[in-house]
């Protein structure tokens, strides 16, 4: 959940568009009707999101402390990893800006809506287009495949990319006219200029949940960023605070039921000592089942 943006494109676009965040999630529909896909239902029975929603004066306190929430944090989220009472999945959809470089109009945040337009800008003299695109867990796929058609998905060094050069990732099959395996682009992620590294391309026919619009839509018109893998030397770093907040959202697949996986989420606050937390961190009362009937 990002409620202060470091980088002031950021706040431009959230007060230009619909695209605010909450729970890690735009709220904004960002729809295009013929991205929308159908889904086996029955694969989601057990499957359940989970999101944040810290007050300001506690995202303040996170981001601003000497770094032991964070490190609190971080040993939640290990927690969370190794459950075994559920599977945990990060997931959240963050556009990223893509500076200088041309991207398919499907592909551009708000595709289709009267906000369109607004996805485009110029900053300190260069093109920005903002992207959709989301993050994700290393076990991700195991929850919504993908299938990838050139090039190859990611492997676990992918979600290294602390102190390398590029971050590697995968575009939707609508970007191959205009990429190549093995081109690069810079772009804005959460304030920071990176620099992507295009390692394969996914096939229309893959489908994952997208929160912000509530509906199974394909990989289509994505950039699929691997979440970094944030690590005790990251607490300085306000980027890495807010990445590593957006990753203990996302979806969770139950060994039991909902209610009791709530209780130890719960426990898992408290034996961290995050237990200001408790009544921040929510298990959606319905699953992905029932959000798709």
């Amino acid at each position: 959940m990002i409620k202060k943006k470091t980088h002031t494109v950021l706040i431009l676009l959230s007060i230009l568009t619909t695209c605010l965040f909450c729970g890690c999630e735009a709220s904004g529909t960002n729809k295009a009707d013929d991205t929308t896909v159908d889904a086996n239902r029955n694969d989601y029975v057990n499957v359940y999101e989970v999101s944040e929603y810290l007050t300001e004066d506690q995202y303040d306190e996170y981001m601003n402390d000497d770094g032991t929430l964070f490190h609190r944090l971080l040993e939640y989220r290990h927690l969370l990893t190794d459950c075994s009472e559920f599977e945990f999945f990060a997931y959240c959809n963050n556009f990223i800006e893509v500076i200088n470089n041309e991207i398919p109009e499907i592909c551009y945040v708000n595709f289709g809506t009267e906000f369109q337009a607004q996805s485009e800008y110029v900053i300190n003299g260069e093109n920005i287009t903002a992207a959709e695109a989301i993050q994700v867990s290393e076990n991700y796929f195991s929850l919504f495949p993908i299938d990838i058609t050139a090039g190859r998905g990611f492997q676990s060094t992918d979600f290294d990319y602390h102190d390398s050069e590029s971050i590697p990732v995968i575009l939707g099959e609508a970007y191959q006219e205009l990429f190549n395996l093995g081109d690069t682009f810079e772009a804005f992620y959460i304030g920071d200029r990176r620099t992507f590294t295009v390692i394969g391309f996914a096939d229309t026919e893959s489908i994952f949940y997208l929160r912000s619009g509530k509906r199974m839509e394909s990989y289509e018109r994505y950039i699929v960023m691997p979440f970094e893998n944030i690590g005790e030397d990251s607490a300085s770093e306000t980027a890495a605070r807010a990445v590593l907040l957006q990753e203990i959202c996302g979806y969770i697949e139950l060994n039991g039921d909902r209610s009791s996986a709530l209780q130890t989420i719960r426990r898992y606050l408290k034996d961290v000592g995050l237990e200001d937390w408790s009544e921040a961190i929510a298990v959606n009362d319905k699953s992905l089942f029932d959000k798709l009937m």
